[in-house]
């Protein structure tokens, strides 16, 4: 069930994008929004909603694309209510430069691309590997998972100190919006439910792979697909 918050002053998003008619790569995206933060009464009315529902469950999922919504000190309160929590904090054309997971003191699960990290953390030469362990001690996280597109993704473990690497399933890529949504859920839920970390970040990026495959996030990700496609690469 859904609840929505609406926003004082506020148009609904709205993202327009341009797509190539032959390759089918966005060629122009165009936002209308605004990303201003919640007025204190907003931010009031969100914290209490926000807090009857995180006590109901016992994963939460927070995609956090910095359009205004999630203030600093909502970030911290969501970190610290959350029994288990998993992080996608998206960098995009609207948000670049001030948008940052440094406002959640922790995360059980981060999940971000390559370039977001190294935008994260300011380091555009420093091995990947490296700047995981970085990300996963300052944000005090279990599992960091970096996607890198065709060539896959890969999970760094604290506890463990163990990284685990996994090749892009995807047969062709038509657009790539979803992807890390798609692992984030898959991926944590996994995780939380108590599997390894191995399966985890298969089941992950077998989700993300089925989202690439078509425009638009309008094919969910189901069971049944999932398991054909595990069955298919066991033969």
């Amino acid at each position: 069930r859904a609840n929505f918050l609406y926003k004082s002053n506020s148009p609904t998003i709205v993202k327009k994008r341009y797509v190539d008619n032959i390759t089918k790569n966005k060629t122009l995206g165009v936002y209308s929004i605004n990303d201003e933060s919640l007025n204190s009464k907003d931010e009031k009315k969100f914290s209490k909603m926000l807090m009857k529902e995180i006590k109901k469950h016992d994963l939460v999922l927070v995609i956090d694309y910095g359009h205004g919504l999630i203030s600093d000190s909502m970030a911290k309160t969501i970190s610290k209510a959350s029994s288990y929590m998993a992080l996608n904090a998206q960098i995009n054309a609207a948000n670049r430069g001030y948008h940052t997971m440094d406002k959640y003191d922790k995360a059980d699960c981060v999940i971000i691309n390559e370039s977001e990290l190294r935008h994260e953390l300011r380091s555009r030469e420093k091995n990947l590997k490296s700047l995981m362990k970085v990300l996963a001690k300052n944000l005090q996280t279990q599992n960091v998972v970096v996607t890198r597109g065709t060539d896959g993704a890969i999970l760094f473990n604290k506890k463990k100190n163990v990284f685990i690497e996994c090749p892009a399933f995807a047969s062709k890529i038509v657009d790539k919006v979803g992807a890390g949504d798609a692992m984030l859920a898959l991926l944590s839920a996994t995780l939380r439910a108590g599997y390894d970390e191995k399966f985890s970040l298969l089941i992950g990026s077998l989700a993300a792979a089925h989202t690439v495959e078509s425009i638009g996030t309008g094919n969910s990700v189901n069971k049944e697909t999932i398991l054909r496609t595990i069955q298919h690469i066991l033969k």
